[in-house]
């Protein structure tokens, strides 16, 4: 018997669907991937007017991740910094992705 799971209602709880099967829901275990689903979520919400008043919010994130990962500034997106710092590896940079969100979250509780 399997558990129905609800639909994602906002961005994290989005991150955490995807998470547990990113081949399934993005197509491949990639940063790059879901960076553009991600995307996709947010222009989707803008076009619908969604407000989704998620604390912390997402905007804070490229800063967030320059400064875990010691960059001086974020112009580069959270992407290219978690790519680089892995050597441009798509599933590691996935992994610490999900790491560095999960500590965003915790942060700013």
């Amino acid at each position: 018997m399997s558990i129905k799971k609800s639909k994602p209602t906002n961005l994290f709880d989005f991150l955490d669907f995807i998470r547990e099967k990113p081949e399934l829901y993005i197509g491949e275990k990639s940063l790059t991937a879901l960076y553009f689903n991600i995307n996709g979520f947010n222009l989707s919400c803008w076009v619908h007017n969604i407000e989704e008043n998620i604390k912390p919010e997402w905007k804070g994130f490229h800063d967030f991740v320059a400064l875990k990962l010691e960059y001086t500034e974020s112009t580069s997106g959270y992407r290219n910094m978690i790519l680089e710092k892995n050597q441009f590896d798509e599933i590691k940079s996935l992994n610490m992705f999900f790491e560095l969100v999960d500590s965003y979250k915790e942060t700013y509780k």
